[in-house]
């Protein structure tokens, strides 16, 4: 059974719509699975699906953009600015976006579009970047979920919905712990100690 265009469309708007709350790591993906589950875990729904949670958890990462570049006059004095604006310029900036998009749970490419907002690096770039990045994530996990994570679910009988809100929360407080950290001191003793050299 195809999947609907409304459908399509909201799994669109939860991708989306998920993404755009920094640090909140939102797992869009299992919300997806579910409606594979629901029209047929077949690989034209798959692959329809696939593109469209990864696309648009990609272009929400524009908002997390603005509020970087809303957060550069509050966090002018910050220490860590220098040491961001110093590692979105390097040319392990890209792979590290790349990466860090993809990694699940972790929303820590928030902290790199923020970041690039901040200093005002390339949105387009960026996206360029992240588009296919969130694609191949979605390619990754939602396979994973269809045949993995909702089983444990129902053996576990843990509502999907109730663990991905869950996961939410959990994300949301891990996010706002790291932004507490120091980075630029971090840096500074690693560099020290084991590098003895900057980016």
């Amino acid at each position: 059974m195809s999947i609907p265009l409304a459908v399509l469309l909201l799994i669109f708007s939860i991708s989306f719509i998920t993404n755009i709350l920094p640090f909140a790591g939102a797992p869009y993906t299992l919300i997806a699975t579910d409606f594979l589950l629901a029209y047929g875990k077949n690989i034209e729904n798959i692959l329809i699906v696939v593109l469209i949670s990864g696309i648009g958890a990609a272009l929400a990462k524009t908002l997390t953009y603005v509020l970087g570049i809303a957060l550069k006059k509050p966090l002018r004095d910050n220490k860590n600015i220098p040491l961001i604006h110093k590692f979105i310029k390097s040319k392990y900036f890209p792979l590290a976006l790349f990466i860090t998009a993809i990694l699940p749970g972790l929303p820590l490419d928030d902290y790199l579009y923020i970041g690039g907002g901040i200093v005002r690096e390339s949105l387009k770039k960026m996206l360029i970047i992240t588009i296919p990045s969130k694609i191949l994530k979605s390619m990754i996990e939602i396979p994973l979920e269809l045949f993995g994570i909702i089983k444990i679910s129902d053996l576990a009988d843990i509502n999907p919905l109730y663990l991905s809100i869950a996961l939410t929360v959990i994300f949301i407080i891990l996010g706002i712990l790291l932004i507490k950290i120091d980075w630029y001191s971090l840096y500074e003793k690693v560099n020290e100690k084991y590098l003895n050299k900057r980016l």
